[in-house]
């Protein structure tokens, strides 16, 4: 049944809406009249402003470009790479004002001494060698270096471009070069070494110095590795008590001048008044002088050699007379500071204490030489030998240190043998070991009657090797070199043996147990590449010849192109 009732109240109830929305519209009126005219113009623009802008923001939504996606992400900006520079000690000189009479056994002059600068340089896999150069740093800042080309420049796009996989017929080529320069500088004076890079990475080259005589007040043999210049060196190990001479080269490879600054430690801690400040050296300049000056009468001196500007090398020439009879002589080369240090070769020789008492030199005995870099240290000693740790005597495997101080510990009870030596602490340290070789009386000696009676070896605390490492042998005096690899963990060490003539041999590979520390000698060897990807492997070479005993550390060529971080984005 149809109620006749509902059209009609639907109609009355759409009538009273409108009344209602036209009432309101009235009263809406009403009000913007009392405003005036200004504000009601005003209230007419803002809503025509509210419609442009509606409109514009359509249109921007329909007509507007996507914006591109950009990649934030902050990566290095490769710069050209640069080479490398790197010193190489000089001849081991008295220092000026020494007597140089004619009687050899009170002289520095020697009736056979002698002095090398052997290099070795490898190539990437399409046989290109990298460029090196040397020349002999001045004492003069007025002196401009003259360098001296040993293996030839190449080509900018090689030296930048990117690394070689083979040659361009294809096929991997391996090259090396050895060279032996006799007395680089006459007056011997340090000789600054340049590598060039090659496929923009560090090129694969390095250098080692030896000095041998068997008489004269410098009789004694020293090697030692040419050092990369940087902005700080740690030196440690230099004695300023009587009959011990101890020089101090800083040298300034670079283009750019260097101010040098110096602090020094000895047994009690930082020495205040020493400390020289605001060496200046022009470009090619090195400068030397006496440790004692600084430090007087101390068993072990650590020295902290600090620039700005350009970067330097340093190292510490040392000799020994006990009385007239020459004591050894040797070169003191830059080590590395840590809580954790290694120094990858010691050698003990047999019976050190009866030898020392017949030559009368119970003063010299394999030593380790420790200092602290700032903070209080307690630190722990061990010996790592071919079968793995091996023991010492309890007093010489814990030392305790005050702030910036430094001390000695004898090795002398320790058995034969050659050896690594880890120093774990709980601040940084760093860390040199000597080495030592004794001649019985009457062995070895020469007409004057002056040969020396010992001969010492020191080798510093050195970082690990890295990647490819190239290792250049002192190759004067029929020298006996002895490669020692040591490392904290199981590793293995690829080897390649490079001859006197530049030609590579056979690789073989080297096998390191935790813990260990390994010798191996070629004969044929003039240089080696070592290669490994184990973090922990420390390398070192300890020499020995007619006229005594010598130590070098194995350094890595540091990447020196690597870029500055760059972000982009807006």
């Amino acid at each position: 049944m149809t109620n006749e009732h509902e059209p009609n109240e639907a109609a009355e109830e759409l009538d009273a809406a409108t009344t209602e929305r036209a009432r309101r519209r009235e009263a809406a009126l009403r009000r913007l009249d009392k405003t005036g005219p200004s504000k009601r113009a005003a209230a007419v623009l803002g809503i025509g402003a509210l419609a442009a802008v509606t409109a514009m923001t359509v249109a921007g939504s329909l007509w507007a470009t996507t914006a591109p996606d950009m990649d934030t992400e902050a990566r290095p900006a490769q710069l050209p790479a640069a080479q490398t520079l790197s010193v190489c000690s000089g001849v081991p000189m008295l220092p000026e004002g020494s007597d140089d009479g004619t009687d050899l056994q009170f002289s520095a002059d020697s009736s056979d001494a002698v002095s090398a600068l052997a290099m070795a340089a490898a190539s990437d896999l399409a046989g290109n060698l990298p460029g090196t150069a040397y020349f002999a740093a001045e004492t003069s800042p007025n002196d401009t270096p003259s360098p001296t080309q040993i293996t030839e420049s190449l080509p900018d796009d090689l030296q930048q471009g990117p690394p070689a996989t083979a040659g361009t017929d294809g096929t991997v080529t391996n090259r090396a070069h050895f060279e032996v320069l006799s007395d680089p500088a006459a007056d011997g004076q340090p000789v600054a070494f340049r590598v060039e890079p090659v496929g923009g990475t560090p090129g694969l080259a390095a250098g080692s110095t030896q000095y041998a005589a068997t008489d004269g007040d410098l009789a004694g043999m020293t090697t030692a590795a040419c050092t990369p210049a940087a902005h700080q060196h740690w030196l440690t190990g230099a004695t300023t008590t009587t009959g011990t001479t101890s020089v101090l080269t800083v040298t300034n490879p670079s283009e750019t001048n260097s101010t040098v600054n110096l602090a020094v430690f000895g047994a009690d801690g930082p020495i205040e008044e020493s400390g020289i400040s605001d060496i200046t050296l022009a470009p090619g300049q090195t400068q030397s002088l006496l440790v004692a000056g600084l430090a007087p009468s101390e068993d072990s001196v650590a020295v902290r050699v600090s620039s700005s500007g350009g970067p330097v090398a340093a190292d510490i020439q040392q000799h020994r007379l006990d009385g007239i009879v020459p004591a050894g002589v040797d070169t003191l080369q830059p080590a590395t500071t840590g809580s954790n240090v290694v120094v990858p070769g010691l050698q003990i020789p047999s019976d050190v204490e009866s030898i020392a008492e017949e030559s009368g030199l119970e003063g010299q005995q394999p030593t380790l030489h420790v200092a602290s870099t700032g903070s209080a240290v307690s630190a722990t000693i061990t010996l790592r030998g071919p079968d793995g740790p091996v023991d010492i005597p309890s007093e010489a495997s814990a030392i305790e240190l005050a702030p910036g101080a430094s001390t000695t510990v004898d090795l002398s009870d320790v058995a034969p043998g050659t050896y690594a030596v880890e120093i774990d602490a709980d601040a940084n340290v760093v860390a040199s070991a000597n080495s030592v070789a004794y001649n019985r009386a009457g062995d070895n000696e020469d007409a004057t009657g002056n040969t020396a009676a010992v001969d010492t070896a020191y080798l510093p605390s050195t970082a690990p090797i890295r990647g490819e490492t190239l290792v250049a042998l002192p190759a004067l005096a029929d020298p006996e070199s002895q490669l020692v690899l040591t490392s904290a963990e199981e590793a293995t060490v690829a080897i390649t043996p490079i001859d006197d003539e530049g030609r590579r041999g056979e690789e073989f590979s080297q096998e390191l147990s935790d813990q260990t520390a390994v010798t191996m000698d070629d004969e044929d060897a003039a240089g080696y590449i070592l290669e490994t990807d184990a973090g922990e492997v420390h390398a070192g070479v300890l020499v020995n010849s007619a006229a005594g005993i010598s130590a070098m550390p194995v350094n890595t060529v540091k990447e020196t192109g690597s870029g500055l971080p760059v972000r982009l984005g807006y």
